[in-house]
């Protein structure tokens, strides 16, 4: 994992921005899950899966964000996969990781039953024995959100129905789905949502996901900071470290190693710096572009020594 995700993933796992995130996609911006009811879970979590041989093989997940609502008692288990690329077999990642947190579920209350193993076994009917999970046991949903905040708008299957061939027979098409069950994905395409869906968030989460669809447009960007200062002018580190990675400023998340948690950042200033450096580096670049021109080499030779596409190196020469 980047310290790109690594970033993104600490500003979420806040209990209060969690919460937040939860109830804007779960329950349409209502405040039923409170950040006090969450707790943090294992991340990581295996199970082993046995063939008709008896042979074993085990399976390791970890997970970017888990946590157990409490409510008294358990209600539900809630997950967030931070992804910076489109993942176009994410409807079938999502349903294998939401299948070991069941899986786990299940583990943990078997164990239960091996304390006292003797005197509970005893308790139990041939078919709660074979189980291993008594008739009147019950396990908590399971709710995986993924959080995808790439530039480009996602473009992937969102279930696995999306994932099947589209081979035009419409009537085993359908037939077959009968006995398929779907599984769709929670997706937060964060960089692409609509005024009235960003709304249903609290006003942090609702300032940077707002921030996220200029990030191509530098202008548009300073003057979204700029109008919203009063936030953006003190920020946390952990909100920093995001921001830095939502807009690729490497430079931002090399720097804020330093810094102590509890220390607020000016980002008005920051994007300032950010925009001067990219300004002097753009001065460079084309530097270098036309001197390599002067030379007699091609638009294809002078994209590959630059690292840009020869489109680009056509458009600053023109």
């Amino acid at each position: 994992m980047g310290k790109a995700d690594v970033a993104v993933n600490r500003w979420l796992e806040d209990n209060e921005r969690f919460a937040s995130l939860c109830n804007g996609v779960v329950f349409g911006g209502q405040q039923v899950i409170k950040p006090e009811e969450l707790e943090n879970l294992d991340r990581e979590t295996d199970i082993l899966l046995a063939d008709k041989g008896g042979k074993t093989k085990g399976m390791e997940r970890r997970r970017d964000i888990i946590k157990r609502w409490k409510k008294g008692a358990d209600l539900a288990i809630l997950a967030c996969e931070s992804q910076d690329k489109i993942h176009y077999a994410m409807p079938v990642r999502c349903m294998l990781y939401d299948g070991v947190t069941y899986t786990d579920q299940i583990r943990e209350l078997r164990r239960k039953y091996g304390k006292n193993r003797k005197e509970k076994m005893q308790s139990l009917t041939a078919e709660e024995y074979l189980s291993g999970f008594r008739k009147d046991d019950v396990i908590y949903p399971v709710i995986t959100l993924v959080f995808y905040y790439n530039e480009k708008k996602w473009d992937g299957a969102v279930d696995r129905y999306g994932m099947f061939a589209d081979d035009g027979e419409r009537e085993i098409t359908d037939a077959l789905r009968k006995c398929i069950p779907n599984y769709r994905m929670n997706l937060i395409d964060a960089g692409h949502m609509e005024e009235a869906y960003l709304k249903k968030f609290s006003e942090d989460l609702q300032q940077v996901l707002g921030m996220l669809k200029y990030r191509k447009q530098k202008r548009e960007l300073q003057k979204y900071i700029q109008k919203n200062e009063a936030y953006f002018s003190s920020v946390d580190v952990e909100t920093y470290q995001a921001l830095c990675s939502f807009l690729n400023m490497e430079k931002g998340l090399k720097e804020v190693e330093e810094l102590q948690k509890e220390e607020k950042i000016n980002m008005c200033q920051a994007m300032e710096e950010w925009y001067q450096d990219a300004v002097e580096e753009g001065i460079t670049l084309a530097k270098t572009i036309f001197r390599l021109s002067a030379q007699g080499r091609s638009e294809q030779e002078i994209a590959e020594e630059t690292g840009i596409s020869p489109g680009e190196v056509k458009a600053i020469l023109q």
